[in-house]
């Protein structure tokens, strides 16, 4: 949540920025101080929610994300909302990479074990499968129903509230509510054997 001395960027001025670098990618950079507090609010929210220790900071989350956003966007983003929900997806994608690259290391890996040190790690194997099966769970949802795989991902992982949610997807707060608790019914069937 923003304090009060940090103003959400003006929407008109980050889709102007937006529309200028259709035309000059270059410019893609000046879009970071736009966005930053609210990449930053998705990168905390999705730590928070995963879980994840120190060797997973925001800061790196964030820098990561808009940096595979630069490589990837090439001026097809639309508008303020559509860039909200890119790095939602873009910052999900690094959370599950690093999930696997955990779970890789914590399996053997191409790593030594004589050098792995569990205090260095904040996420228990437990928490990195978990983390893999949410990830697939919400593969199969969107496979059936992509809109409410993407209802999901927004709230779960970037922390998006209803009322976002349904601007950055263009439908009503009801609808987004509804199809957040079919995605959760459907993601408490698929994790069951997860549960305690």
């Amino acid at each position: 949540m923003r304090n009060d001395t940090q103003q959400a960027p003006n929407p008109a001025q980050v889709t102007e920025l937006l529309d200028e670098i259709r035309n000059s990618p270059e410019l893609f950079d000046r879009l970071m101080p736009l966005v930053y507090d609210d990449m930053k609010r998705i990168g905390r929210a999705q730590r928070r929610r995963l879980g994840a220790g120190d060797t997973l900071q925001t800061t790196a989350l964030v820098h990561e994300a808009f940096l595979k956003l630069r490589q990837s966007a090439h001026g097809q983003i639309d508008n303020r909302l559509h860039l909200q929900r890119l790095v939602a997806c873009v910052m999900r994608q690094l959370i599950f990479d690093y999930a696997r690259k955990q779970l890789t290391a914590k399996r053997g890996g191409d790593q030594v074990r004589a050098t792995w040190n569990e205090d260095e790690h904040g996420l228990l194997p437990e928490d990195l499968d978990r983390i893999m099966a949410v990830e697939k769970a919400i593969g199969l949802m969107a496979d059936s129903d992509q809109r409410m795989a993407e209802c999901l991902a927004a709230n779960l992982f970037a922390g998006y509230t209803v009322e976002e949610i349904g601007d950055m997807l263009g439908i009503s707060s009801r609808t987004v509510v509804r199809d957040l608790r079919r995605a959760r019914a459907w993601l408490q069937v698929e994790l069951a054997h997860f549960e305690p």
